[in-house]
């Protein structure tokens, strides 16, 4: 009899354990769900210095400040006007120039000299609508990871992408291969303290 009781105290007691840890890991099922959201691939920070040079196939070349670029077309403001051109006329955009920065209080601008390069420039092959801007006036833009095709001629994103923290890709380059709905932007990471 005695041991019978003590079975079932013992009985009891485990279920209760286990009951209460499982009471506590459903209670904490949000730092699971943070955990996997986290290891997705968040967009890729890009920011385009004020100054584009944009290289035409026939050896022709407009200077500017790109304002739009999408899978037909891309714009360039100067002096307050704006000039279309036909991506399937551009060989590439080269950059320079100043460059906006955003901060937690808005945006400020910054110039080479104020900012920490962190290793070589890296060519990223996105999907012709893959760019997408935040803010056009500053040339403040993010690649979206579903349209990331590769990054330095290799598939996919790098782990060391896939969730940047104060720093930005500063944009120095762009090539395009219209027949496959590909640009190829060639940015070096920066960081800078507000």
């Amino acid at each position: 009899m005695k041991i019978t009781k003590i079975i079932i105290i013992f009985l009891v007691a485990c279920l209760t354990v286990v009951i209460g840890d499982m009471k506590q890991a459903i209670s904490n099922s949000n730092p699971i769900v943070e955990a996997q959201a986290q290891s997705q691939p968040q967009p890729i920070p890009m920011s385009l210095p004020v100054k584009a040079r944009v290289i035409l196939k026939d050896g022709d070349s407009r200077s500017g400040k790109l304002t739009e670029i999408n899978s037909q077309h891309l714009t360039i403001t100067r002096d307050g006007s704006n000039g279309k051109e036909a991506i399937a006329n551009i060989t590439r955009i080269e950059f320079d120039g100043d460059i906006w920065w955003p901060t937690s209080t808005g945006y400020i601008v910054i110039r080479g000299n104020e900012v920490e390069m962190k290793g070589k420039p890296r060519r990223f092959q996105v999907q012709m609508d893959g760019l997408e801007w935040e803010n056009t006036e500053k040339g403040i833009a993010k690649i979206k990871p579903e349209a990331l095709v590769g990054v330095d001629d290799r598939k996919g994103i790098p782990r060391t992408m896939r969730n940047i923290i104060k720093s930005r890709y500063i944009v120095s380059e762009i090539e395009f291969q219209p027949e496959q709905q590909i640009v190829i932007i060639t940015a070096t990471s920066h960081s800078r303290e507000e």
